[in-house]
C-alpha cells in the first residue's frame, strides 16, 4: 500500500504558457501544504508528481499515461492549453480517475467528452466571453475587430464572440487569425493597416501568455492605443506585469482572479496572505485555479475519508457543491462538473497610480455569474444529468 496519497499534475510547465504553469503548480503545492498541515487524508499525506507537458497534446495523453501506469496516481489536477485538455482527460477516463481541469475549454464539460470523474474549474471561453463581451459592449463600443489565437482557444472564443455579437446588436468589423503560437516578427503587425482600415471602436485580442505579450507590445509601438480601447479578453498578473506603465494606456483586461480582491472578499484576503507568506508575491488568477481546484478536491477527498481512494464518493461530494476558496461562491453546476463563478474587468494602471510592482491594475466591473452564463445543460448535451451523473 502507497505511504501517501499521490496528487497528479501536468501542464505546460514549460513553452509558451510557461509562467502561468508555474502559477498553477505554486496554487495546488498551497492546497497540499493546508491539507497535510490538517492530518492529510485518511491519516496519509498528499504528495504531488507532477509532469511538463510543454502544451503539446501528445505530450499531454503520453504524461498522463505515465502519472496513471507508473507514478499510480491516485487523482489529478491540472491541465492549461485547451489543445491539451482533452488527451488528459480521456486517459483519466480510461482508468477511472478523477481529474480537476484547470485551464479554459469548452468541450471537455460536452457530453462527448465529460467523464462521471471530469470536473472543471477553469472558466469555460464561452464564460469568459459572456463576462467580458457585456461589459465591452456597454462600456467601449459595439463595433470591433477580433485578432485571435488560430487554434482551439482562439477558434471558441470567437464563436463565443459572434454568438455575442447578434445577441447585443454589436459588430465585428474585422477577424486576424494568428499562427500558434506566434513565430513571425510581423505576425500581428502586419494585419495593422487592415485594423486601421476598419475603424473599430474596440481591438478585442483572444490570445494568451508570450503570444499576448507581443500582440501588447506591437499595439503600443503602432499607436493603436489612440485610436480604439485594447481589450485583452483573458489575461494574468505575469503577463500583465511585465507592461511598462508608460505602455498601459487604455488597456483592459478581464479574469476570474484578482488579488486585489483581498480588499473586498474575505476568501480573497485568507489565500492572498496565505500565498505572500509562502512564496513571497501575489497569487495570479492561475495560481487561484490550482489553489481552488486542488482544495475543492482534496477538502471532499477528507469528508469521504476513504483509502483507497474513491474516485465515485467523491465526485458524489462535490457535485452541486457551493465553494468560497479564494473569492465570492462558486457551485458546481451538477450536469456537466462546471464550476459557475464571477469575472473581473481591470483596466491597467499608469506609473503614478501604482503603490507597489504588483498593484498593476483597478478592477473596474464584474460580471456576476448565473445560469445565462454558460451554455444550457441542454446545449452541452448533459440534460439527462440536471441532477448529476452519480445520483
Amino acid at each position: 500500500m502507497k505511504e501517501t496519497i499521490r496528487l497528479g499534475f501536468i501542464s505546460g510547465l514549460s513553452g509558451v504558457y510557461g509562467w502561468s504553469a508555474q502559477d498553477q503548480l505554486r496554487g495546488i503545492t498551497l492546497a497540499v501544504e493546508q491539507i497535510n498541515s490538517g492530518g492529510g487524508i485518511s491519516g496519509k499525506k498528499v504528495s504531488i508528481i507532477s509532469r511538463d507537458d510543454t502544451s503539446d497534446p501528445k505530450k499531454a495523453a503520453e504524461g498522463t499515461r505515465y502519472l496513471i501506469e507508473k507514478e499510480k496516481i491516485d487523482f489529478m489536477v491540472g491541465g492549461l492549453s485547451a489543445g491539451t485538455q482533452l488527451f488528459i482527460n480521456e486517459e483519466m477516463k480510461k482508468a477511472g480517475l478523477l481529474f480537476i481541469s484547470i485551464g479554459q475549454s469548452n468541450e471537455i464539460t460536452t457530453a462527448k467528452h465529460l467523464g462521471p470523474y471530469t470536473f472543471h474549474e477553469a472558466l469555460t471561453p464561452y464564460m469568459t466571453v459572456q463576462g467580458m463581451g457585456k461589459w465591452v459592449f456597454a462600456n467601449l463600443g459595439k463595433k470591433i475587430f477580433i485578432v485571435m489565437s488560430d487554434y482551439e482557444w482562439g477558434w471558441h472564443v470567437l464563436s463565443a464572440y459572434e454568438l455575442l455579437a447578434k445577441e447585443a446588436g454589436a459588430q465585428i468589423v474585422g477577424v486576424a487569425k494568428i499562427p500558434f503560437p506566434a513565430k513571425a516578427s510581423n505576425d500581428f503587425s502586419k494585419h495593422f493597416p487592415v485594423i486601421l482600415k476598419a475603424k473599430p471602436e474596440v481591438l478585442i485580442a483572444a490570445n494568451f501568455g508570450a503570444d499576448q505579450l507581443k500582440f501588447i507590445e506591437d499595439v503600443n509601438t503602432a499607436g493603436l492605443q489612440r485610436k480604439m480601447s485594447i481589450v485583452n479578453t483573458l489575461s494574468e498578473l505575469p503577463v500583465m506585469e511585465r507592461i511598462s506603465p508608460e505602455k498601459a494606456t487604455g488597456l483592459y483586461w478581464g479574469g476570474h482572479f484578482y488579488w486585489g480582491l483581498k480588499d473586498i472578499l474575505p476568501e480573497a484576503n485568507n489565500f492572498v496572505s496565505l500565498y505572500t507568506k509562502r512564496f513571497n508575491g501575489v497569487p495570479s488568477g492561475y495560481a487561484a485555479y490550482g489553489y481552488s481546484g486542488a482544495m475543492e478536491l482534496l477538502t471532499a477527498a477528507k469528508k469521504v475519508n476513504r483509502y483507497p481512494i474513491n474516485p465515485k464518493a467523491i465526485a458524489e461530494e462535490l457535485e452541486g457543491n457551493a465553494y468560497a476558496h479564494c473569492k465570492d461562491k462558486q457551485w458546481w453546476r451538477p450536469c456537466d462538473h462546471q464550476s459557475m463563478q464571477d469575472y473581473y474587468i481591470l483596466k491597467l494602471k499608469g506609473a503614478e497610480d501604482r503603490a507597489h510592482p504588483h498593484d498593476i491594475s483597478e478592477i473596474i466591473g464584474v460580471t456576476p455569474w448565473d445560469l445565462d452564463m454558460e451554455r444550457s445543460c441542454q446545449k452541452t448535451g448533459n440534460g439527462a444529468y440536471l441532477w448529476g451523473h452519480t445520483k
